[in-house]
């Protein structure tokens, strides 16, 4: 017969005392769901929407608070109608102007001996530009200084056809020294003198910038070759293009407004000077010519630029700059709707170029009334009401 150990009999006792409570224990019931219903999770009802609550509406208005806004910060002005022009925009690239370019050209054959100026140097009419060895040149000084000797020779004797015949013939022979290019001075030092002049000068025929040089020092000059290219360019040309349906508003002489990418902030101004007779083939319209004045030579051939001609005149509304609120690229004023709301525009038009206003040509009423001063701020406040 097997003896039990005290501890095993302990922990068997333990053991069935621990059934005996798990046994008779009675767990609590599930709550009853009636038939047909779908159990839900409980909700907070501090944190529930109320039932049938209407979703708050995006506002493009902003409430005048009582007593108003303070006059420092914000104004309201009557939009006004004014006298505009009417533009026609016309893209374009400026150029030299032909009538203001001149060839720097020899009048008798020899060679370029020296270059006095070269590219890009101003330079005035008359002034030296280079130095030409001519042997013709030559000749024709010697020509003249035997005539004048001859001249002063038979000064005050009785043979009064001899003397009127030197006299003839120095200025014929004169004359041919200016035709050469020689001026009035140029030949009075070679009278003076007495000995001809080793290289002719050469002279700018006009005053301007040195653009082209064609020849370098030693080049061999023929009567008539060009050896660089003088243009004046106080004056430019802008050359532009005109559609078909616009050809008819456009007129000579009529004011024209540039603008360039390269000073945003400057207008340049001139007339209509030029109309093509006729349709450009490739592009089909009509080629615009602008005679643009350059005093400060900011103003580059090449340059592209926009042209606004001005064809006309008529009403418009009109509010100032500072009225504007720019916003994804499109333009927007603040209006008074009524005695307690503003609400925003938006407005389509251009700048009037002159007195800081904007004509509006879409967008507004010419009874309306808008924010001159803090626009950006309603705006602002209007953006954050509508988000």
């Amino acid at each position: 017969m097997k003896k039990f150990s005290p501890v095993v009999a302990v922990i068997a006792l333990a053991a069935a005392l621990a059934v005996g409570v798990v046994v008779g224990r009675k767990w609590p019931a599930a709550p009853s769901t009636p038939a047909g219903d779908t159990a839900k999770p409980a909700v907070d009802s501090a944190s529930a929407p109320t039932a049938n609550a209407p979703a708050r509406p995006k506002s493009d208005s902003v409430e005048i608070p009582d007593g108003g806004f303070d006059p420092q910060q914000v104004q309201v002005a009557q939009v006004s109608q004014l006298a505009v022009p009417v533009e026609l925009s016309t893209p374009g690239k400026l150029a030299y102007n032909a009538e203001r370019t001149k060839l720097a050209s020899a009048r008798v054959a020899g060679r370029l001996d020296q270059i006095l100026l070269f590219e890009g140097a101003l330079v005035r009419e008359g002034q030296p530009i280079a130095q030409l060895y001519s042997p013709d040149f030559i000749s024709a000084q010697k020509e003249y200084l035997l005539a004048l000797n001859t001249a002063r020779q038979l000064k005050g004797s009785n043979m009064k056809d001899l003397q009127d015949d030197a006299d003839a013939t120095v200025q014929s022979a004169a004359g041919r020294l200016h035709v050469l290019g020689m001026s009035d001075a140029d030949i009075a030092q070679i009278a003076k003198r007495g000995t001809p002049a080793e290289h002719l000068t050469l002279r700018a025929p006009i005053s301007g910038t040195i653009v082209k040089r064609n020849m370098d020092p030693g080049a061999f000059l023929n009567v008539g070759d060009s050896f660089m290219s003088i243009v004046d360019t106080r004056v430019l040309w802008f050359t532009g293009n005109v559609y078909e349906n616009d050809i008819a508003s456009v007129r000579i002489g009529q004011p024209i407004s540039l603008h360039t990418s390269a000073y945003p902030e400057r207008e340049f101004t001139g007339r209509v000077s030029f109309i093509a007779p006729n349709i450009d083939p490739a592009t089909h319209t009509l080629t615009v010519r602008c005679d643009v004045p350059n005093p400060d030579g900011l103003l580059r051939p090449e340059m592209y630029a926009t042209a606004r001609i001005q064809t006309g005149s008529g009403q418009a509304t009109v509010v100032p700059k500072s009225a504007l609120v720019k916003d994804h690229g499109s333009y927007y004023v603040i209006v008074q709707s009524d005695a307690k709301h503003f609400k925003r525009a938006q407005v389509q038009g251009k700048d009037t170029g002159t007195d800081g206003n904007f004509a509006v040509t879409a967008g507004l009423e010419a009874s309306s009334k808008v924010v001159v001063r803090g626009a950006a701020l309603l705006n602002e406040m209007i953006v954050k009401a509508g988000a």
